[in-house]
């Protein structure tokens, strides 16, 4: 069986949870006899390490890239990654990696993955109509759709008009993050005080600032701090209301970090924080609960399907459940040990090779 995948993700994006995703399946993919697959990077400073796969498994068409994530370099990679598809024959599964197909790549069955209907919901993105349009068009044109958790699926068939007999659900994998003493130093340098940890973007369906209204009307500031991993600076608006709301002094921003400073960020933290509104899966309660770290989370979405019974649960959109929660959460010694052995039993359950395996079912049964 031969595997494409191609370069758009990876145009767009050096790191993140759908660079991992392609990542751990084509190294799972790598390990079987009979699969082969391919994919054109084209240009790329992706983290992963793709071109360390085994190359009778996996081929890499890939070169050190001049320019970072943008439209340019997907325009540039597009071109290339259209080329050698056409030279490259018939594929038996073409899997695209974002919302758009090369139009000169051919295969047999065309398998697409659905993440989640952020920009549906949330119509306020950048390109939102744009991306639209491409999903639509892609939908009607794949064989099977791959969503990563049911709450997924039912978003699909909400907003989509697409059969669920060509939906199919597999789960998202899981593997821990490895920790660094080099790493722990520097968290203890960068924070002195017991802290609260959020992770990723603050965009608007992350409700980051609700969450942070919350994290300081329960009156958390007093005791811990609130330590912000990833996401980039702090705009304009989130400046000012950090001002507004007193925190300069009890707010540390770390705006980009390696996943052992994360590793490490986890498994200190009091509690993390998992505020948002809407997601199609959510890795980052599991490698909270991975470390260690009790976690609060929205009770909507994909997130109570994926995470069970461990998190301590709030209504996103009401900041008094939110503040109940977050004092609970951070307060409550018996909880959160339960909490804590609850999170580590989930997490259990997960893993790149079910993924990979689930994933590898899916072409077989379309082809």
């Amino acid at each position: 069986m031969r595997i494409l995948y191609d370069h758009q993700l990876f145009s767009l994006q050096d790191a993140g949870g759908g660079s991992r995703y392609y990542y751990e399946l084509m190294h799972y993919l790598s390990t079987l006899n009979g699969v082969s697959t391919e994919l054109v990077l084209g240009m790329t400073a992706n983290v992963f390490p793709f071109r360390q796969l085994p190359p009778r498994k996996a081929r890499i068409t890939a070169c050190s890239a001049p320019l970072g994530p943008s439209m340019l370099r997907y325009a540039l990679n597009e071109a290339l990654g259209n080329s050698l598809a056409a030279m490259r024959g018939t594929y038996d599964v073409y899997h695209p990696t974002h919302h758009r197909m090369m139009p000169l790549a051919r295969a047999r069955r065309i398998v697409v993955t659905h993440q989640d209907c952020i920009y549906e919901r949330y119509p306020v993105f950048r390109y939102a109509k744009q991306v639209l349009r491409e999903k639509k068009l892609l939908f009607a044109k794949a064989d099977v759709i791959i969503c990563i958790s049911d709450s997924a699926k039912q978003d699909l068939l909400e907003f989509h008009h697409v059969s669920p007999a060509k939906t199919r659900v597999v789960h998202l994998g899981f593997a821990p993050l490895q920790r660094s003493p080099a790493a722990a130093q520097q968290l203890r340098e960068r924070v002195k005080r017991d802290y609260v940890l959020y992770v990723g973007k603050r965009t608007v369906h992350k409700n980051f600032v609700r969450f942070l209204n919350a994290f300081c009307d329960a009156g958390l500031p007093q005791q811990l701090d609130l330590l912000l991993l990833g996401g980039g600076p702090l705009s304009p608006e989130e400046s000012a209301l950090i001002a507004e709301r007193k925190m300069r002094d009890t707010l540390i921003l770390i705006p980009r970090v390696s996943d052992e400073m994360l590793a490490e960020a986890y498994a200190a933290a009091r509690l993390f924080v998992y505020p948002s509104l809407w997601e199609g899966f959510g890795i980052p309660p599991l490698e909270a609960m991975d470390a260690g770290c009790p976690v609060a989370a929205s009770n909507q979405s994909a997130i109570p399907e994926v995470c069970g019974d461990a998190p301590f649960y709030f209504d996103p959109e009401d900041e008094e459940s939110m503040q109940h929660t977050l004092l609970q959460a951070v307060e409550d010694g018996e909880a959160r040990q339960r909490a804590i052995a609850r999170g580590r039993e989930v997490v259990a359950r997960y893993s790149w090779e079910k993924c990979g395996q689930a994933t590898l079912d899916v072409y077989r049964e379309c082809l």
